[in-house]
Parts: structure tokens; sequence; C-alpha cells
């Protein structure tokens, strides 16, 4: 796939709507679209004209089910696993590096990579039919990542039914938990989106950009000093082989996508 074609990008009156456009329906996350993601992300907070940005996945699509399993499956649980979870941890913290609002737009499924990642954005908005997932656990995949940032935020009761019981949840479970701002019909999520960012870039820039960065500093602090525990459990997790097994039958059904950390 031509990486010209891996994002969607538009403006609307300020707002930078940054759309995933994997050639999945379901935007795994492979190394070109992160990089793609990391470099529009960079260009909107730089964007004298852009006040704040939204990210989603699509008309129809999910806003990402994951690790891309064709690049994944590949590891060996060497030091291809320390590069990944390098590049995984620079994802999440570009997210958390942009100085202006951010707002994920969340329909369908977000699992592994695809929760974590939307959990870096200052405000989440997901349609009604929206699901969430952390089932790395039971496919034989490390989560110490995602058990990481879920304690972080919701604490280490709310982290262990997640990551341990590896269900979906749907979208009205998790406003309760409390990771989930608002929820809407799907032909409203966008529109919603774009105005919530609005009203959040209408705040004086500069008490909403130095506030951000200060809340915001101990979660980037937190990813950084996790990274070598999550290299240890994923070494751990891909010698075992029992996650490329996983791949390999996911895979046989053409379907692309749900891995993280």
């Amino acid at each position: 796939m031509n990486e010209q074609t891996l994002l969607k990008i538009s403006d609307d009156d300020g707002i930078r709507v940054i759309t995933l456009n994997h050639d999945s329906r379901n935007n795994p996350f492979s190394a070109a679209l992160e990089d793609e993601i990391k470099r529009a992300l960079r260009e909107a907070d730089a964007a004298p004209m852009v006040s704040a940005i939204v990210v989603t996945g699509g008309d129809g699509r999910s806003f990402s089910a994951g690790g891309d399993f064709n690049e994944v499956k590949n590891l060996t649980g060497g030091i291809d696993v320390d590069r990944w979870i390098d590049r995984v941890t620079d994802l999440y913290t570009s997210v958390l590096h942009v100085s202006k609002p951010t707002v994920a737009a969340v329909d369908n499924y977000a699992i592994g990579m695809g929760f974590q990642f939307a959990l870096m954005f200052d405000w989440r908005i997901v349609s009604s039919r929206a699901e969430f997932r952390m089932p790395e656990l039971k496919h034989g995949i490390g989560c110490s990542m995602g058990g990481t940032i879920l304690n972080y935020m919701l604490g280490f009761s709310a982290m262990q039914k997640i990551i341990y019981e590896c269900d979906g949840i749907r979208a009205t479970q998790a406003k309760e938990y409390g990771f989930v701002n608002e929820i809407v019909e799907q032909d409203q999520l966008i529109t919603r989106a774009i105005t919530v960012a609005r009203q959040l870039a209408s705040y004086p820039r500069a008490s909403y950009r130095s506030t951000k960065a200060a809340v915001g500093q101990s979660l980037i602090d937190l990813l950084h000093r996790s990274a070598d525990n999550s290299k240890a459990v994923h070494r751990a997790s891909f010698s075992d082989r029992s996650a490329q097994r996983h791949f390999e039958r996911v895979l046989g059904t053409k379907y692309h996508g749900a891995a993280a950390k």
C-alpha cells in the first residue's frame, strides 16, 4: 500500500481531522502507518492554522484493531521485540507530546494497541456500537504495557478485570469505567468530535498547553520507565511461540489486525 494513502487528512475551520486509512477496514498498526501518524501529529501541532486535532478510523471502519499481524508474526523474541516496543512507546508518546487539544473518535473496534492508543488522547468520543478489547493474554501475547497504562488511568482492580477477563467492553461499560467521555450515534461521531475539539481549542492556549504538559508528563515518564519490563515480557511471549501460533490461525482466515501490548 502506498504510504501516501495510509492517512486521510482534512481541515474543518481550524480542526485537523486525521483519518486512519489502512487497506484493512480494521486499521491495524503497521510500522508504516505508525510513522505516518507520528508525522501527521507533528505537522498538525506545528501548523499555525490548526487549533485542535481529531483522529478517527474512518466511516464504518474500526478505530484500530491493534498491531498488524503480518508484521508482528515475524517477531522472534530477540532484539526485534525491543525495537517493536520502542516503536510503540514512541507512537503513544507522540500523542501525549502534542500541545494542542486531541480528540479520539472511536467507532467499531479499539483492540490492544488500538485501545491503548485511544487512551493517549485528551478526550474520547465513541459511537454506541464501539467496543474495546484487551485480549492479549488468552492469545499468548504479553499485556504489560496495556496493564501499566490501565493501572495508571483506572486503578489496579479495574486493570486486573480488563486484562485477565480479556472480554469485550461495550461503549456504556467503557463510560462507566471512565475512559470514555461521551457516547453518540455513529452518524454523529465526527461532528461531535469536531465540536468538542473546537470547544477545547477555545480555551486560552497558554493555560491549556502548560496544564496538558504538566499532567501528561507523568504518563510519558511511566511509558519510558516501563519499556524495559515490556521488552522482557514480550521476549518471553514470542520465544514461547504461543503468539505466533495465534497469528497463524487468524491470518488463515484472511483477517488482518488485533495485536498489542
